[in-house]
């Protein structure tokens, strides 16, 4: 089993990264597991411009060469990703979005069909807000997160916290990050889920949005050659769905469409 955990901290080698290794740790316990690092600080990861191109013309557009493509290549060769960062202003740190708006693409055009762990911590609040915004982001690249595991890190100033309570908060976060791996491990066995309501209905969503637009268009061309326009299909993998939930799924998506304009380009060719 190969493994892949990305790390959004300034520090690098931080709590988060910390928290990783207790859970690689556990992980190698249950099993042959590999784990590799990538460092947000590391890499020559460059802001992004805003210039829309990955979207609208592709992602192979992008003006800006760097190593983009090396990490979107680690993240397809693993069997599960782990994205790790702190908790900054009840969000994510600065390097993780910039890491998340690089891959900005892949919400519309998902690749990584694979289980991903999100990590968050904190010396205070908001661990579980950035976990969500970690999985949230990951499942529109395609990912199937198998846990959030956010934690309160004491902070390292010992007048502000006594040793007692922190013993225990460090021994509690041992016992999640265990939890967490047993969890990840066994949902990366276990291959990808059945998707809920809300998966079905995402993929209704931009199934009906990019069926709208004609050959020549990247989202177009990219869900066609997928096979996820045919009507016969009703997820981006088999997704053993029951008959109930496409039912569903579908209704949601076409209330939510009603109304929608046709694109310009579309209305030209017909």
């Amino acid at each position: 089993m190969k493994i892949l955990a990305i790390i959004g901290s300034p520090k690098g080698k931080g709590d988060g990264y910390a928290l990783t290794r207790t859970v690689e740790e556990k992980m190698r316990s249950l099993g042959d597991v590999e784990f590799e690092y990538v460092f947000l600080r590391d890499v020559n990861l460059q802001p992004c411009r805003g210039c829309y191109l990955c979207l609208g013309k592709g992602e192979d557009k992008c003006p800006i060469k760097d190593d983009r493509p090396l990490i979107e290549k680690k993240m397809a060769d693993a069997d599960g990703v782990v994205f790790v960062s702190p908790t900054y202003v009840m969000n994510v740190s600065g390097m993780m979005k910039n890491f998340m708006d690089r891959f900005a693409y892949a919400c519309h055009r998902p690749r990584f069909f694979k289980r991903a762990l999100a990590i968050s911590t904190t010396g205070g609040i908001g661990q579980q807000i950035t976990a969500f915004i970690l999985a949230f982001t990951a499942s529109m690249w395609g990912f199937s997160p198998a846990y959030r595991l956010g934690v309160i890190q004491p902070p390292k100033f010992e007048d502000m916290l006594e040793p007692e309570v922190r013993e225990r908060q460090v021994k509690k976060n041992e016992a999640m990050a265990e939890k967490a791996a047993i969890r990840f491990y066994r949902a990366v066995n276990s291959g990808m889920p059945s998707p809920g309501v809300v998966g079905l209905v995402q993929f209704e969503l931009q199934r009906r949005a990019f069926s709208r637009f004609r050959d020549g268009n990247v989202d177009y061309e990219y869900w066609k050659n997928n096979g996820w326009l045919s009507p016969d299909c009703h997820y981006f993998y088999d997704s053993r769905a029951g008959i109930v939930k496409r039912s569903i799924a579908a209704a949601a998506a076409k209330l939510f469409t009603i109304g929608l304009p046709m694109p310009p380009e579309k209305r030209t060719a017909d």
